[in-house]
């Protein structure tokens, strides 16, 4: 029988406080590390190669680089039934045997990439194709680690850490990136983040995880994974019944986030102005919704926080569209709504990442929560292709009139799928 990781973890009994602590923090520079090179390529790379020249048709290409971020799932079941154990790295843990290497792989591709040319676009592909595989795996099984190892009421907690940790990935990634670039060029530039990638490797000496091996090397006594697989995902009910809900409740997501942009510059807003809404204001936001959503979760309860954020979310997008249909030029409205919909966005991400982690059973801990985070992020991919024509046919009014009524038949059909009982809700 499938059992699900609403109480424990998957080695036993749960951690202390002060092994909750060391996880916590762990888990800061585990997705810290994952955050530089993410935004690196999708935001500070398209500047740098503009800057430098290169086509936008030839920049647009570096879109196909999140491909391993939502085909991860694919090779989930992997590294979760397994450590790996070339050079005795299974001596590491199952986890850490995983983050260890590619994180070091990813420094070197950095330090490689800092000595060659950026303007070449066939080095840009190869090279980043290949961090970005790397930082994929890296993620899966910091998420499997995570998933395991917090206790059901510091999931919040935890998943607050990840989005806050993703905002500082945002600024060293992009603004710092970016700062640097002007300031002392390419080579100096992608070497401090290979300097800060290769710092992050220390946080995985506070990872509370046993050897995956004996003294013998034969596999360690423990509660394995070797049930891993997607077809034992898709088959319990818990976690089938959260895909779905998944794929339904972030549905009106990506329409607007990739119109949000181009919103802005045609309601007025000046270039400078957007710049700052999308680099410290943004990071600042993150920070403060990672910590809101953590607080609101333990104080309301995790199926009353999505309940709340998902009519939040609705509020916005009916704000921008009568923002559009009202020919408003109100510029300080405009940047309080970005600014609530950014906030509600990183606290819905920690709210969704808590439920992923309570429907993802022990034996699958990275494999089925790997696989319902792609999920969502499939759908807000499919949103953001269709939006730019739905904008073009029916102006903003009409798309953010779609996504609201969007909005709130996708809240109402995703908390019918999964109500306050549902396991994966539970957090104490």
């Amino acid at each position: 029988m499938t059992t699900h990781s609403i109480t424990g973890t998957i080695t036993g009994a749960a951690p202390n406080a002060g092994a909750q602590r060391r996880i916590l923090i762990a888990l800061v520079g585990l997705y810290v590390a994952q955050g530089i090179p993410m935004y690196l390529y999708a935001a500070a790379l398209p500047a740098i190669l503009r800057d430098g020249g290169v086509s936008r048709s030839a920049i647009g290409l570096i879109g196909v680089l999140m491909a391993p971020m939502m085909l991860k799932f694919l090779w989930a079941p992997l590294v979760d039934r397994m450590p790996l154990r070339l050079f005795g790295l299974a001596r590491l843990g199952h986890r850490r045997s995983w983050i260890v290497p590619t994180q070091l792989g990813v420094v070197a591709l950095l330090v490689l990439f800092a000595f060659l040319p950026p303007a070449n676009m066939w080095v840009v592909l190869g090279l980043g194709f290949c961090i970005i595989m790397l930082s994929s795996t890296q993620d899966i099984a910091t998420d499997g680690y995570a998933t395991e190892r917090l206790k059901a009421n510091q999931r919040a907690r935890g998943n607050a850490v990840q989005g806050g940790s993703v905002a500082i990935g945002v600024v060293i990634g992009s603004s710092l990136t970016l700062y640097l670039y002007n300031q002392f060029g390419w080579t100096p530039t992608i070497l401090v983040l290979a300097g800060l990638s290769a710092a992050t490797l220390l946080f995985t000496l506070l990872m509370d995880e046993p050897p995956a091996v004996t003294q013998a090397g034969q596999p360690a006594p423990q509660i394995g994974t070797a049930g891993a697989s997607l077809r034992g995902a898709l088959k319990d009910p818990v976690t089938y019944s959260v895909l779905g809900f998944a794929l339904i409740y972030r549905a009106s997501e990506g329409i607007t986030k990739a119109m949000e942009k181009p919103f802005l510059v045609d309601n007025g807003l000046a270039l400078e102005v957007i710049g700052y809404l999308s680099g410290a204001s943004a990071a600042t936001a993150g920070l403060f919704g990672a910590a809101l959503a953590a607080w609101t979760i333990r104080r309301a309860g995790l199926w009353q926080t999505i309940l709340g954020l998902g009519l939040l979310r609705t509020g916005v997008f009916l704000g921008c569209g009568l923002y559009a249909g009202l020919g408003l030029h109100l510029h300080w409205l405009l940047i309080a709504l970005v600014a609530l919909n950014t906030v509600s966005r990183y606290m819905e991400i920690v709210a969704l990442y808590s439920l992923f982690m309570g429907a993802a059973a022990k034996e699958r801990a990275g494999t089925d929560f790997t696989l319902l985070s792609c999920a969502q992020l499939f759908v807000f991919m499919i949103g953001s292709l269709v939006s730019g024509v739905l904008a073009d046919a029916l102006g903003y009014t009409g798309l953010f009139g779609i996504a609201t009524v969007l909005s709130l038949v996708s809240l109402w059909a995703a908390l019918k799928r999964v109500p306050p009982s549902h396991p994966a809700m539970q957090v104490s």
